[in-house]
């Protein structure tokens, strides 16, 4: 990709995803206009992808924001009989993420749950087919070995935005207290990468994906 930039990458991955419906398509211009943060579309098509073929049915969510992560996962999750927990620690945005769940006619299908994930995490058994952590991304590493104890063997675990908008590479911080978030997750990246429970890739998709399936 010599040449390219990865603003023309996506941009070029974007034109190629298939017309979303009509509530995810209202939820990025919500999110964008409010400055709302929640997946990027060909991060969401991975979502639901990695859902869809691996069979996933019993999903935590650890950072709703306004559901549009949560819908594109339900997508693959839902018609086979499958569970969503989500966790959501902002008040505005767990109330917004009830609404759209409501007009997507998935309400019953997904616990959405209000609160502070260090502390709800601990409450949650599992074991869960998939895991996506999209919280503070300071607390990245310190979700990580709860998040493998309740995922089941052959699971997936997928952290987003690792790259920090492209800090934990550069080591340009822009603010100082992004500093320890973007120290902490360096560490989180040399954790998965060679844990003994997981085998983990680093995809350059939107702003960073760790993929971490947990051995058998």
């Amino acid at each position: 990709m010599q040449g390219l930039s990865s603003a023309e990458v996506a941009k070029y991955i974007r034109s190629l995803l298939p017309p979303r419906e009509e509530l995810l398509a209202q939820m990025e211009k919500e999110a964008q206009e409010k400055i709302v943060p929640i997946v990027e579309p060909e991060v969401a098509q991975l979502l639901y992808w990695l859902a869809l073929s691996h069979h996933v049915k019993n999903v935590l969510e650890i950072g709703t924001a306004i559901g549009y992560s949560t819908l594109w996962l339900a997508k693959a999750v839902l018609p086979r009989g499958g569970k969503i927990t989500t966790l959501e620690i902002n008040e505005p945005r767990y109330e917004a993420a009830k609404k759209n769940f409501k007009a997507a006619g998935v309400d019953k299908n997904i616990d959405l749950i209000l609160g502070d994930a260090r502390e709800l995490i601990y409450k949650l058994k599992g074991p869960y087919d998939f895991i996506f952590l999209d919280a503070a991304k300071g607390k990245y590493l310190e979700f990580l070995q709860k998040c493998i104890d309740i995922l089941r063997p052959g699971g997936l675990l997928v952290a987003d935005d690792v790259f920090m908008h492209g800090m934990v590479i550069t080591g340009d911080i822009d603010k100082r207290r992004n500093k320890t978030a973007v120290r902490r997750l360096r560490d989180y990246l040399k954790l998965v990468m060679k844990h003994p429970q997981l085998e983990t890739v680093i995809i350059p998709l939107g702003d960073g994906i760790a993929l971490s399936y947990k051995n058998k």
